[in-house]
C-alpha cells in the first residue's frame, strides 16, 4: 500500500462520492461494501449447458460475435458467448451501442466475463440484466459498493476506490481511528484478535485491507462485522462520556429531611411511597458533589410533575434556584398554576413570549423563551426539563452550567434516551403506580370499521365524556368543503353533529386561541376537541375518555403514547383508537403494534429502540432514533451488536 500524508489527502477531490456520505478522503475506507462477488475460477460458470431459469451466474467464455440494432427502440447490442464445448448463450445490452463498441471490438474471440440472470426465449439461453466484469479481476473476491441513482454508479465507486483512493487513504484512516478510540498500545491487536482470519498481530490497517481486498467472501464479511463492532464501541463510549460530569462542591445543596417531610404535607395530594422514595433519591443527588443527571420516567398521569415540583420546592426552600423548561406554552401555564396552588410561597414565575414574570422568583417555569430572557451566564441549581425528548442537546446545555443538577422528565423516553439508560450509565427513577385505577385500551381500526368508530365516539360523548380526535393536517389542502385528513375539515363535520360543543386547535393558531380551546374543554363548554399533535404534551382534561388518531402511521411512537395518555387522567376506562384509512407498510404496522401490545411508555421506548435504532448516542447527538453517530457512513446500530459490545468491551 502507498503511504501519503494528510495534507496531500486534503487536495483529493471526492466529487460525487460526497453524495454517499463520505465527507473527507480519510473516511473512504470506512465506506463498506454491501456484498462480495467471488471471481475465483472455481466460482465461475464455464459450461453453458443445464443452466436453470432464474439462476444468477457469472459466465466465463469466449466472445464470438455481437450485433448492433440501431433502429430498434430502444437501441440494443446483442452479444454471444460460447464455452469450450461450443454451447452458446446470448446477452442483450440496451442503450447507446457506442458505450460497448470499443470493448467488444477489442475482445472478439477473447475470454470475457459476464454476470446476470439466466432466462430462456424459444428454448435459447439468455443472460438477463447483463454486465461486463473486467477480466483482470478474475481470481479475486470483489467488493460491491453501493452507489446513488442518477449521481454515481456502483461500478464507478469500485473503480475510484480500488484503483486510486484506497491505497492512499487506508493508512491515514487507520491512524485517525486509533486516535479517536484512544486505545492504548497493543489494545487494537488484543481486540482485533477475536477475528482469527486476520493476519498475526492484526491492526486497524490490516482490518481495512481485508475489508476492501479480501482473500475470501467470508474474510470480507467478518472484517465488515468487526469494524461495525468497533464503530458501535466508539458510539457507546461517547454515550458514557455524555453522562459523565465532573465532581464539584458547587453542585451540592443540602436538603434536611425535616424540610422535605413538611413540604410533602402542605398540599391536598398524598404522595405514594414510591413517589416519596423517588423524591428522596433526587434530593440525595442534589446534596452530592456529583452534579445530578437523572431521568424521571413515568407514564402520563402517574405524578411525575408533582415529584419534580417537590424536588424543586425543596431546592428553593433551601436557598437555591430552579428553572423548569416546558415544550409548549399551554404546558408551561398549567405547570406554573399547579405549583403555585401546591406551594403558594414559591411564587413561581412564568417565562413565555408575552410574560414579564421574571424578576424576583427563584422558581422560573417557561418555554424556550427562557434562553432569551434569563441573565447571561445564569445557571440554576436545578434544571427540570419536561418531556426532554422535545429538546436538542444544545437547547438543554444552554441552560445548564457545570454545577447544575439536571432532571429530565418524560412519559415516553425516545430510543436515544433508552439506549443511554441501558448502556450509557444515566441514572433513572421510574414511577410505576398511578394515583387512580385506570386502563387505556388501544386498538388498530381498519377502514371498514370507520362508521363503528364514529358511533363509538358519539356514544362516549352522549354518556357525558369528552373525546379528542387527532388529524395529521392543520388545514385542508383540497377544494372540498370537508377534508377528512385535516383538523379544520373534521371540525366542520363534527360541528354538524354537536353544534357549539366542538373546538379545534393546531400549531399555527395563536397561543391565546389554543388556550381558549383547552379552557372550553376544561370548563365543560365543549365535548370534542379536534386537533393536530399541538395537544400532545402535558394537557390535562379531566372528562376526556376517548382518543382517536387519524393516520397514526405518520406519527412517532412517543408522540402517539403521549396522545394516548390524555385519556382517563382521573381514572376509569379510556380508549385510544388508531384509525388507518388505508393499508400501511409492514414496518409501520410493526411499529403501531408495539403501542397496542405495551401500555408503559418505558417499554414502548425500549421496543422502539430495538425496531428503529438508537439515534445519535454521542456527545453531539441530536437525532431521536434511526441512524447513529458512527464513523461508518450510513451505519445504523444493531441491537445485538450493541449488546455484544456492552458485554465484552465496556467496563
Amino acid at each position: 500500500m502507498v503511504s501519503t500524508n494528510t495534507k496531500s489527502l486534503q487536495k483529493l477531490n471526492l466529487g460525487r462520492l460526497k453524495s454517499l456520505g463520505i465527507s473527507a478522503p480519510e473516511f473512504v475506507p470506512f465506506f463498506l461494501p454491501t456484498k462480495y462477488v467471488d471471481l475465483n475460477h472455481d466460482q465461475l460458470t464455464i459450461n453453458f449447458t443445464d443452466l436453470h431459469d432464474g439462476d444468477k451466474l457469472i459466465l466465463y467464455g469466449t466472445l464470438i460475435e455481437y450485433l448492433v440494432h440501431r433502429n430498434s427502440v430502444p437501441s440494443r447490442t446483442v452479444v454471444k458467448l460460447t464455452d469450450e464445448y461450443g454451447h452458446e448463450i446470448s446477452a442483450t445490452f440496451f442503450g447507446d451501442p457506442r458505450i460497448y463498441a470499443a470493448y467488444l471490438d477489442g475482445n472478439l474471440q477473447c475470454k470475457v466475463c459476464l454476470s446476470g440472470q439466466v432466462g430462456y426465449y424459444m428454448q435459447f439461453a439468455q443472460l438477463r440484466n447483463p454486465s461486463f466484469i473486467d477480466p483482470a479481476l478474475i481470481g479475486r473476491v470483489i467488493p460491491v459498493y453501493p452507489g446513488k441513482a442518477k449521481v454515481i454508479s456502483s461500478e464507478t465507486v469500485f473503480q475510484k476506490f480500488q484503483y486510486y483512493l484506497l491505497p492512499l487513504t487506508i493508512p491515514i484512516a487507520a491512524k485517525w481511528l486509533l486516535k479517536k478510540l484512544k486505545w492504548s498500545s497493543g489494545e487494537d491487536t488484543l481486540r482485533l484478535s477475536i477475528m482469527k482470519e486476520l493476519p498475526p498481530n492484526p491492526t486497524i490497517e490490516s482490518l481495512l485491507n481485508v475489508i476492501h481486498f479480501p482473500p475470501s467472501v467470508r474474510h470480507g464479511l467478518l472484517a465488515c462485522r468487526l469494524l461495525k463492532l468497533i464503530a458501535t464501541y466508539d458510539v457507546l463510549t461517547g454515550a458514557c462520556a455524555e453522562t459523565y460530569r465532573e465532581r464539584t462542591i458547587q453542585s451540592a445543596l443540602y436538603i434536611p429531611k425535616e424540610t422535605l417531610d413538611s413540604l410533602l404535607t402542605e398540599t391536598d395530594l398524598k404522595p405514594t411511597e414510591e413517589q416519596r422514595n423517588v423524591i428522596t433519591d433526587i434530593c440525595a443527588d442534589i446534596a452530592s458533589d456529583q452534579p445530578m443527571l437523572r431521568l424521571l420516567s413515568a407514564d402520563v398521569g402517574f405524578g411525575k410533575t408533582y415529584v419534580a415540583a417537590a424536588a424543586g420546592a425543596a431546592v428553593v426552600r433551601n436557598g437555591g434556584t430552579v428553572i423548569w423548561l416546558c415544550p409548549n406554552q399551554p404546558l408551561a401555564v398549567q405547570t406554573r398554576d399547579n405549583i403555585a396552588s401546591w406551594w403558594p410561597d414559591l411564587a413561581p414565575g412564568l417565562v413565555i413570549h408575552d410574560s414579564d414574570e421574571t424578576q424576583d422568583s427563584k422558581f422560573l417555569i417557561g418555554t424556550t423563551a427562557l434562553h432569551h430572557r434569563l441573565p447571561k451566564n445564569f445557571h440554576p441549581d436545578l434544571l427540570v426539563i419536561d418531556e426532554s425528548q422535545k429538546f436538542g442537546t444544545l437547547q438543554k446545555n444552554q441552560l445548564a452550567g457545570p454545577a447544575t443538577n439536571i432532571l429530565n422528565a418524560t412519559a415516553t423516553c425516545i430510543p436515544r434516551t433508552a439506549a443511554l439508560l441501558e448502556w450509557g450509565g444515566m441514572s433513572v427513577s421510574r414511577l410505576t403506580k398511578a394515583h387512580v385505577q385506570k386502563q387505556i385500551k388501544t386498538r388498530l381500526v381498519s377502514p371498514k370499521y370507520r362508521e363503528a368508530l364514529f358511533e363509538s365516539i358519539k356514544r362516549n360523548v352522549l354518556a357525558g365524556h369528552q373525546a379528542l380526535i387527532i388529524y395529521p393536517l392543520a388545514k385542508s389542502k383540497e377544494e372540498a368543503a370537508i377534508d377528512r385528513k385535516s383538523a379544520q375539515g373534521a371540525f366542520e363535520l363534527w360541528f354538524r353533529h354537536f353544534p357549539g360543543r366542538v373546538r379545534y386547535m393546531h400549531g399555527k393558531l395563536k397561543d391565546e386561541e389554543k388556550l381558549a380551546a383547552i379552557a372550553a374543554m376544561r370548563n365543560d363548554e365543549a365535548d370534542i376537541l379536534i386537533s393536530t399533535i399541538a395537544v400532545e404534551t402535558g394537557i390535562d382534561l379531566p372528562r376526556l375518555r376517548h382518543v382517536a388518531v387519524i393516520h397514526p402511521e405518520r406519527l412517532g411512537l412517543n408522540t402517539l403514547h403521549q396522545i394516548r395518555g390524555r385519556a382517563a387522567r382521573r381514572g376509569g376506562i379510556g380508549r385510544c383508537d388508531l384509525f388507518l384509512p388505508k393499508d400501511v407498510g409492514e414496518d409501520s404496522m410493526k411499529r403501531l403494534e408495539i403501542l397496542v401490545k405495551f401500555s408503559d411508555g418505558f417499554d414502548v421506548a425500549n421496543e422502539n429502540m430495538k425496531l428503529q435504532g438508537f439515534g445519535d448516542l454521542g456527545t453531539d447527538g441530536t437525532s431521536q432514533s434511526g441512524r447513529s453517530l458512527s464513523f461508518i457512513p450510513g451505519h445504523k446500530l444493531d441491537h445485538k451488536e450493541v449488546e455484544w459490545v456492552a458485554e465484552r468491551w465496556l467496563p
